[in-house]
């Protein structure tokens, strides 16, 4: 009766073991369940962060962004026989003498 009796202790033991680690499994695929729909919408992530979406318009009344790609040449030569390269092959040929010699002309200008 003594092994009848641990056999069954046993295999009640191992159930209620196998039940608690499919509850576990269940409560991770929710929670993934819910990640996953809080991360498909980034929009929605963002807006739980605090962050708000805003467009500014462009001002008419600055000058030209080299940032945004939008610079004419005129926006930045002082006039058409200024010594500054145009393209970026030009600033690489310069020498330090003239970087240093076009740095010492616009200080000389400036001050």
């Amino acid at each position: 009766m003594g092994e009848a009796n641990n056999a069954d202790r046993l295999m009640n033991v191992l159930i209620t073991k196998m039940e608690d680690m499919d509850g576990n499994i269940n409560a991770l695929r929710e929670e993934n369940l819910r990640l996953r729909k809080m991360v498909s919408n980034p929009t929605h992530m963002l807006k739980k962060m605090g962050l708000v979406r805003s467009t500014t318009p462009l001002t008419e009344d600055v000058r030209d962004d080299p940032f945004r790609n939008d610079m004419n040449p005129s926006s930045i030569m002082k006039g058409d026989n200024s010594s500054v390269p145009l393209t970026n092959e030009a600033f690489h040929d310069l020498s330090w003498d003239d970087i240093h010699e076009m740095a010492q002309n616009v200080k000389d200008v400036t001050v």
